[in-house]
């Protein structure tokens, strides 16, 4: 259940570095933007992840 979680807390962040990889590898100026999303996603994922309180699940497995 935990790894499940964390996957789908971190997947927004994953992908959006995924996108952000494929711009800059086209040389094209978008890619910063994806690379900014993809922090503040990570961010995000974090804080999903702690209001859910996996960190106490993850202990008792």
């Amino acid at each position: 259940m935990v790894p499940s979680l964390i996957i789908c807390a971190t997947l927004p962040s994953m992908f959006a570095a995924g996108c952000a990889a494929l711009l800059a590898f086209k040389e094209r100026k978008q890619w910063i933007w994806f690379a900014l999303l993809s922090v503040i996603a990570g961010f995000a994922g974090l804080v999903t992840l702690n209001m859910l309180h996996v960190w106490n699940y993850a202990g008792r497995c």
